[in-house]
């Protein structure tokens, strides 16, 4: 064997070693930030909270408006009953209230439809909804079960709008009925005294996040791979 091919084995030895030694540190440094962003996530999502979740009847754009006057009529309505308890903390006192109107929100529901001459359906539930990711108020609310007020108009297979109905964290814009929208470029913790709506379009409407695959890149990892890439070349 020529002092060259050892020489090369020896090369490519060595960096073998060093490529295993940074996989196994770099695996960690990924569970780390991991680990760190979800802990992020969490922490801006209130640990007691009733949504509202209302379900248009289509994507149609008269459907999509009925959505919109629904929204702004429950919301109103919530916001004064919610005013009036006697501890605008307690998920409980806010359950009770939300389940003692629940007629008068079917009525009321059902009169905005007849005052747009809709004579679809419509179903008003409280109970736990499955949600996909959503944005709200710039912050991230993973996907799953959450305790919610739910409003089916219709077939319910249009475009949906939510909030957090409790805490009450849903304020409309008088004027034109749709959600005020935070700055959708920060990431903040939601609160009463920061959130102001949903993260929403132009029509108002939540805006349904697809989780993203985090890329962590290291410079010197990256100088490996040339480093590797140059030892195969010497191969070749």
């Amino acid at each position: 064997m020529s002092k060259l091919s050892f020489s090369r084995q020896k090369i490519a030895l060595i960096f073998f070693s060093i490529v295993m030694l940074m996989m196994s540190w770099e695996g960690q440094m990924v569970d780390t930030a991991a680990a760190a962003g979800s802990q992020a996530v969490n922490s801006q999502i209130p640990q007691e909270s009733i949504r509202l979740r209302i379900l248009a009847n289509s994507d149609g754009a008269a459907d999509q408006l009925v959505k919109r006057r629904v929204r702004d009529a429950v919301v109103e309505q919530m916001n004064e009953w919610v005013a009036q308890l006697e501890n605008p903390q307690s998920l409980e006192e806010a359950r009770r209230v939300i389940r003692e109107h629940l007629p008068a929100i079917e009525e009321q529901v059902g009169q905005t439809l007849k005052q747009y001459g809709k004579n679809y359906n419509y179903q008003v539930e409280l109970g736990t909804v499955p949600f996909p990711t959503k944005m709200y108020g710039g912050a991230v609310y993973p996907a799953g079960d959450y305790e919610a007020l739910r409003v089916t108009l219709g077939e319910g297979k249009g475009k949906n709008w939510w909030c957090v109905l409790f805490p009450p964290l849903c304020f409309i814009d008088a004027g034109s009925g749709d959600a005020l929208a935070k700055d959708a470029g920060a990431v903040t913790a939601v609160t009463p005294a920061t959130a102001k709506a949903s993260a929403a379009g132009a029509a108002g409407d939540a805006v349904q996040v697809e989780p993203e695959e985090t890329e962590v890149r290291f410079f010197l990892w990256d100088m490996l791979v040339k480093l590797w890439n140059w030892i195969v070349g010497l191969f070749a």
